[in-house]
């Protein structure tokens, strides 16, 4: 609790020099308080503490270049994304080839098989890149964001647009 202290203030838009009191809780303007006349109007003004004199330069302002860390759970994260990749482009793969080696010999059944591999080698070749480039990132400290935006939806539609393909051969075969 501080009794009795003044701060100097400089009001925002104005010259005038005031002064907050600790023991009043009001600012008025120094000339006034001086002498002793104080109005109302400048209590509700908002208004900056100034320093009484020049601060000194500090650093604070400058940008800082803070050390990134690397945790190893961090390249571990990047290898369980590539595997989890892996996993769906195998278990994509695996469709097409059950799907080509269960089919007619005479007939379109392969082709749903065959539509499905370059799907999964599609997923293959997109978890390679980007367990790269995330490895690249990582050892080379970059800041984050690692996650790729755009790479998970164009598989998805390459995903659909098999799919929709595989329908359209079984309607025009049917």
């Amino acid at each position: 609790f501080r009794v009795g202290r003044s701060e100097r203030v400089v009001p925002k838009n104005n010259t005038t020099e005031m002064v907050f009191s600790w023991r009043s809780g009001e600012r008025e303007p120094l000339s006034r308080r001086l002498s002793g006349d104080i109005e109302t109007s400048t209590r509700s003004r908002r208004y900056e503490l100034c320093p009484t004199s020049a601060p000194a330069a500090t650093n604070a302002d400058k940008p800082r270049k803070v050390p990134v860390k690397v945790d190893p759970k961090v390249f571990f994260a990047n290898e369980r994304t590539f595997i989890a990749w892996l996993h769906m482009a195998l278990i994509l793969g695996g469709i097409g080839m059950g799907i080509i080696s269960f089919s007619e010999r005479a007939g379109w059944s392969a082709a749903y098989g065959f539509v499905l591999l370059p799907v999964a080698v599609a997923f293959v070749l997109y978890a390679l890149r980007q367990y790269y480039v995330r490895a690249h990132a990582i050892r080379s400290r970059e800041p984050g964001p690692y996650e790729d935006r755009n790479g998970p939806y164009a598989l998805g539609v390459i995903l659909i647009c098999a799919v929709i393909t595989n329908l359209t051969i079984h309607l025009a075969v049917a």
